[in-house]
């Protein structure tokens, strides 16, 4: 087998030049020796930038595309390029496009609250960064969750509420974990019982926060105060008390989470947790640069900091 034959399959410009049966002998060849093509060699006589890819669950949401731009500018300053990737396995089907993406023009991949596949975690693998998730042995940045939530609950508890809900969001994962952890320890600190409290799920979309907020609403024994997974969900429960004629914050008090452009939108506009995405993407890609250049990576957990508006001081 000819070292042009070699070059042409890992480049991945195989198709049309070398039969399907060679290049996966080759690939095989590659995988059983531990073999992955050095990215800033390859960029230097392409003359091209090397990509790593950013998987999310969902692409539309703005948190989302605000780290993909703080990502992207770290990147670019290092001379690659970020690819954004909506993939199945990152809500929990499959390896499907990731793994596709592994074998070809991805040098390595940033996962975005989601676990990796088992193909990327096996000896020569394309590096990884996890961002807000932990896995074992896995580099990751995430935010300062539990900070947040103590200051926003301790916010509540100083203006006097003590009955205070959780509206959660229905996709799960560590995030959203450790916010309804500190939630229901803050709670029991006071004397509360986080069972007997009001709670709800909802998805990221108006109409599903919308019409899971008003079932909160509505509950006979109506919290004073929700804490919100999300900005989104926020807003959501602000805009079905507005529609039942609740006064907020006199009726119940709403805080979200990440200061999404949205939350000065609202009427009132949202108290809420600030997080930097786009430094969380600066910093994701920073570790993986690292991991491409066979550093080991620090771990790093991001800041927060309470924003209060009229929703709960107005």
């Amino acid at each position: 087998m000819s070292q042009t034959t070699v070059s042409l399959v890992l480049s991945g410009k195989a198709p049309g030049r070398v039969s399907s049966a060679t290049a996966d002998a080759v690939r095989a060849a590659a995988r059983e020796l531990g073999y992955r093509p050095n990215a800033a060699a390859r960029a230097l006589r392409s003359g091209t930038a090397s990509a790593v890819g950013l998987v999310v669950r969902d692409v539309t949401h703005p948190f989302f595309g605000r780290t993909l731009r703080g990502a992207q500018q770290a990147a670019s300053e290092a001379g690659h390029v970020v690819v954004l990737i909506q993939d199945d396995y990152a809500g929990g089907g499959g390896d499907s496009s990731v793994q596709g993406l592994s074998e070809g023009v991805i040098d390595g991949f940033l996962f975005f609250a989601a676990k990796v596949p088992r193909s990327l975690r096996e000896p020569g693998g394309r590096p990884v960064v996890i961002v807000e998730y932990e896995q074992s042995r896995m580099p990751f940045v995430r935010l300062d969750s539990e900070g947040g939530t103590a200051a926003a609950m301790e916010h509540l508890h100083a203006l006097g509420h003590r009955r205070i809900g959780h509206f959660r969001s229905s996709a799960g994962g560590q995030t959203f974990g450790r916010r309804h952890d500190g939630w229901a320890a803050h709670l029991r600190a006071h004397g509360e019982d986080p069972d007997e409290q009001v709670t709800g799920f909802s998805a990221f979309d108006a109409t599903s926060s919308i019409a899971a907020a008003r079932e909160l609403l509505q509950h006979p024994d109506r919290p004073t105060a929700f804490l919100c997974d999300d900005d989104l969900l926020a807003a959501g429960m602000v805009a079905a008390a507005n529609e039942l004629g609740i006064d907020v914050p006199g009726g119940v008090a709403v805080v979200g989470f990440d200061d999404l452009d949205l939350a000065r939108l609202t009427s009132p506009p949202l108290t809420t947790v600030r997080f930097d995405p786009e430094a969380l993407g600066a910093a994701a890609f920073e570790l993986l640069h690292a991991r491409l250049q066979g550093k080991r990576p620090k771990n790093r957990v991001l800041p927060s900091e309470l924003v209060v508006r009229g929703s709960t001081a107005g």
